[in-house]
């Protein structure tokens, strides 16, 4: 993850963040964001992202935004990784950075008690998480 424009450049109106998934990665549990809007912007790769419970990939040159109020989920499916640019707005880039933390100190499997209280600080409530346990987010190769 590399924020191109953060919450401090643009007075928290939005952040621009380019990220890559690895082949085969999970990505994030569904979630919705009540007050903040995501836009994905494709640059390599394919992008599997559910909203509202349609499934749309997105190849290179392809975006779509996600409104207030949609749960969503990113991730790879595919054997090659995919690059996407996304703004948030307003700005979220704390949350990503954050997020970023605490998978690499939970070895991409952070607990469903620390996805609760990330989520709690940053606007993104986590819609569908397993009973116990950790939630795997990353590769696991």
């Amino acid at each position: 993850m590399t924020v191109k424009l953060g919450a401090d450049a643009t007075r928290g109106a939005y952040s621009l963040i380019e990220y890559t998934h690895a082949p085969r990665t999970p990505g994030p549990p569904p979630h919705v964001h009540h007050e903040h809007e995501e836009a994905f912007h494709v640059t390599a790769g394919e992008l599997t992202l559910d909203v509202d419970g349609d499934t749309l990939t997105l190849a290179p040159g392809d975006y779509v935004v996600v409104p207030r109020g949609a749960v969503h989920r990113p991730y790879n499916t595919g054997d090659v990784p995919v690059t996407f640019f996304f703004i948030a707005s307003p700005a979220m880039d704390g949350f990503f950075a954050e997020m970023a933390d605490l998978n690499a100190s939970t070895g991409g499997a952070p607990s469903r008690e620390q996805l609760r209280e990330v989520g709690e600080r940053w606007d993104s409530e986590f819609t569908d998480l397993p009973a116990a346990g950790g939630v795997r987010m990353v590769n696991e190769e």
